[in-house]
């Protein structure tokens, strides 16, 4: 299914723009080839506008932990009063999967990939992608 998300998001991104919170989740939506990523990394809310100046349609994927709910409330309030179309529906994926930073997803979805089809997980390669993503995070 994280598969499926994915390929919708490349999708969606083609034509939308992909609001997220810094660089690094930028990065990692970057390496899975997403397309027109913004981040609200320096910039002031008031400035969200200008920001995405040419695009009516916005994917919000803030983290899921206290600090991007934060942000996620503030930003739909400001993007809906200026008449942006919100999509919503890519964070919550994430959400009714547990993947609560951004960030990971790139890990999640490699770790699906070290995974043979009879759900068997290739150690090496599993262990490998852990070690990368407990890295990016410190």
């Amino acid at each position: 299914m994280l598969e499926k998300w994915l390929k919708e998001l490349r999708k969606v991104s083609e034509s939308s723009a992909v609001l997220v919170e810094g660089k690094r989740d930028r990065q990692a939506l970057q390496r899975l080839g997403i397309k027109n990523i913004f981040t609200l990394e320096g910039k002031r809310l008031t400035d969200l506008p200008d920001l995405l100046e040419g695009f009516e349609k916005v994917v919000i994927l803030f983290d899921l932990d206290k600090h991007g709910e934060r942000i996620n409330s503030k930003v739909k309030e400001i993007l809906t009063k200026q008449g942006y179309i919100l999509i919503e529906e890519f964070r919550e994926e994430l959400r009714s999967r547990g993947i609560l930073y951004v960030e990971d997803i790139d890990g999640e979805i490699r770790n699906l990939r070290c995974t043979d089809g009879a759900g068997q997980t290739n150690k090496a390669q599993h262990s490998d992608v852990r070690r990368h993503s407990q890295r990016n995070k410190s």
